[in-house]
């Protein structure tokens, strides 16, 4: 965005868009796709309208008062930007943007649903060791994505460097839809009432705990992923150490997924919540303290279980309380809480304290949250299971393993 020319603020309430967009597009997909009986539909749905939506914004033109180099690389001046002349190219970009959070944001967790109602009748296999294949897309086409950016600069210096990554990401999405109707979707039931379902399910204090702990995680890895490279940026890393922090952060996974299963089997839920907690704190102090940037390679290494433990379990505890027909309901809104609440709050609040406080005390102040919230949960899911072993009951948590 900033390439056609707009500034920060007009960059900032795009940004903003993303998760009020998804939180909209999670509740609304997800009840729909229940209520209907049309899981297929609805995803095929997002990624036809997400993909256009993405590729329609490369042919988005750049702001009047910025110069042009190429076709379509656009260098805003140092003047402040005239909001006149970039109120066309904002508005075009904030509606192409509003247009996919809206169809893509429930994607992921359609398929999450649909996977877990498979694998119960599949009991050789987990959730985890089918998860693990996104992150191994991920980092694979990463690092292709970057390479063919650079070969095609280097070829063509006046071209839009961005085309090898707009072709990339459309190509793929489009033959995502080849497995997606080729796909086995699990019987569905109908259920009764979408709403009696929602007030029913957060009755129950572990699951709004869990939603919780949800928005922490989601708020960790917002600002993981907003300012863990702007914070690399102001140590000076190289260009290596920040494509070398991405596959880091994907190998790290997969070993995590792969067992993940086994890990929920013999340890429970809370138990890996609690471990997932405790190593988002402990990389955002690591993170507070960091000197050289090339420290942050094995620190990255703590998003193996932030994520590769984190994403399975959570899937698995939404799987394990969904009512009967809502599966696809509470996978989104698991979605929305994380990378919508949690996700945004970190984003935008992480911004303030960025720009007032710096990155360092950012991470510190995550940190001391993610701290806080480790404590006070792993109390309560001892207490939890000290009182119901009292009373002879096996604890929430543990019933749902």
């Amino acid at each position: 965005m900033n390439q056609l020319g707009l500034d920060g603020i007009q960059i900032g309430i795009i940004r903003a868009v993303q998760p009020i967009g998804t939180i909209v597009a999670c509740v609304f997909w997800g009840t729909m796709a229940d209520k209907y009986s049309i899981h297929r539909f609805v995803v095929l749905l997002g990624i036809v309208v997400g993909t256009t939506s993405v590729g329609a914004t490369y042919f988005t033109p750049p702001v009047t008062n910025s110069t042009t180099s190429g076709n379509h690389t656009a260098v805003p001046t140092t003047q402040p930007l005239n909001w006149d002349d970039s109120l066309g190219t904002f508005s075009v970009m904030i509606a192409l943007s509003t247009v996919y959070v809206l169809f893509e944001s429930h994607i992921n967790p359609m398929i999450d649903s649909n996977v877990m109602a498979l694998l119960e009748s599949h009991a050789e296999t987990d959730y985890g060791k089918q998860r693990l294949w996104g992150a191994v897309g991920w980092g694979g086409l990463s690092g292709l994505t970057g390479m063919t950016m650079d070969l095609y600069a280097h070829h063509h210096p006046e071209g839009n460097q961005f085309l090898p990554a707009y072709l990339l990401s459309i190509s793929m999405m489009a033959l995502a839809i080849i497995p997606l109707l080729l796909m086995k979707f699990a019987p569905h039931s109908q259920p009764a009432s979408i709403g009696h379902g929602i007030l029913c399910l957060f009755k129950e204090v572990k699951i709004l705990v869990f939603f919780v702990i949800a928005m922490v995680c989601g708020l960790s890895l917002g600002v993981i992923g907003t300012y863990q490279f702007l914070f690399l940026n102001e140590l000076q890393a190289p260009s290596i150490v920040m494509g070398l922090t991405l596959t880091f952060t994907c190998l790290s996974e997969v070993p995590f997924m792969y067992t993940s299963g086994r890990l929920i089997r013999w340890f429970g839920h809370e138990a890996v919540f609690s471990v997932v907690l405790f190593c988002y704190s402990l990389r955002f102090f690591l993170y507070s303290s960091l000197q050289n940037p090339w420290l942050i390679l094995p620190i990255e290494l703590l998003h193996g279980i932030c994520f590769g433990a984190l994403w399975p379990a959570a899937a698995s505890f939404a799987n394990k309380i969904a009512p009967e027909g809502m599966g696809a309901t509470v996978q989104n809104l698991v979605t929305a809480a994380s990378v919508g609440i949690g996700s945004g709050l970190g984003t935008i609040g992480g911004g303030y304290i960025y720009d007032f406080h710096g990155a360092r005390n950012l991470f510190l102040y995550c940190g001391i949250l993610c701290s806080v919230t480790t404590v006070s949960f792993t109390a309560y899911a001892v207490l939890d299971y000290l009182w119901r072993r009292h009373r002879g009951r096996r604890s929430d948590y543990l019933q749902i393993q």
